[in-house]
């Protein structure tokens, strides 16, 4: 039985007929968008561009030579870094020979500076210094976040993002830009006013290279409204280093038990 068609059907109909009827750039506007990735998704997606799981974890200790830019100091000095286990010992010398000294034995942060004398970090600080010692930290990021999410498709540093936004599990924001096309880290912006810093900063990662078969920005451009730090990485080599470098000097031992019988 047919049913006849009233004044609100024609109606409708007539509409329809409209819509099909507008021009393709239209339709497209009121087209839903597609949707964005998880963070999860995202931290798959870079540990996998990066060489995967296994080319991350496969070494326990990690050297690292660079070349360090100040700017507007127009400072340059030579820095080794050495990783294992969490820890990490790491060696500055300035043009004039002297050198700074900073490590984290896995409990205690340090610095002997090139009039040595010895500091130790404060507590505030410890946990940010602690993620700054895992060579293994790319691999699995999620690792140090309260909650983290994919916020939105953005443009950082002349790249094409994924925009995530996240608390870390000490309090502080972090957001982190992602590459939609390579997968890789592109760079960072955050917030340093917390740990004494100028407020607003940017760090922008680049010219990634493989090593054993694990991909790594060599460029690490960091910004701020007072300046520039920029660190390019000369050689990475995997060796089996003994857990006695990274125990805290004399110095810092005295420190701290001088600070514990207070």
């Amino acid at each position: 039985m047919r049913r006849s068609i009233s004044a609100g059907s024609c109606a409708a109909v007539a509409v329809c007929a409209l819509l099909f009827a507008l021009p393709a750039s239209r339709a497209q506007d009121s087209a839903p968008e597609k949707s964005l990735p998880t963070a999860q998704q995202v931290m798959e997606r870079f540990v996998a561009a990066q060489g995967g799981h296994d080319a991350i974890f496969r070494h326990r200790s990690m050297t690292v030579h660079a070349k360090l830019m100040l700017q507007p100091q127009n400072l340059s000095f030579d820095q080794v870094s050495w990783f294992k286990d969490g820890k990490v010992l790491q060696e500055s010398t300035y043009p004039d020979g002297s050198r700074d000294r900073t490590g984290f034995d896995g409990a205690v942060a340090w610095e002997i500076d090139p009039r040595n004398v010895p500091s130790i970090a404060k507590s505030d600080m410890i946990e940010s210094i602690r993620r700054d010692a895992d060579m293994h930290y790319f691999g699995h990021v999620l690792d140090y976040f309260k909650s983290i999410d994919v916020v939105e498709v953005t443009q950082f540093a002349g790249h094409t993002c994924y925009h995530l936004k996240g608390v870390n599990k000490w309090g502080i924001q972090n957001e982190h830009f992602y590459d939609t096309t390579s997968g890789l880290l592109v760079g960072y912006r955050f917030d340093s006013s917390w740990r004494g810093g100028p407020g607003e900063e940017h760090e922008v990662f680049s010219d990634y290279k493989n090593f054993d078969g694990w991909l790594m920005p060599t460029s690490d451009v960091q910004s701020n409204a007072k300046g520039s730090a920029a660190t390019t990485t000369l050689s990475v080599s995997f060796d089996d280093l003994p857990d006695s470098m990274f125990a805290s000097p004399e110095p810092i031992k005295a420190l701290v038990a001088k600070r514990g019988t207070r």
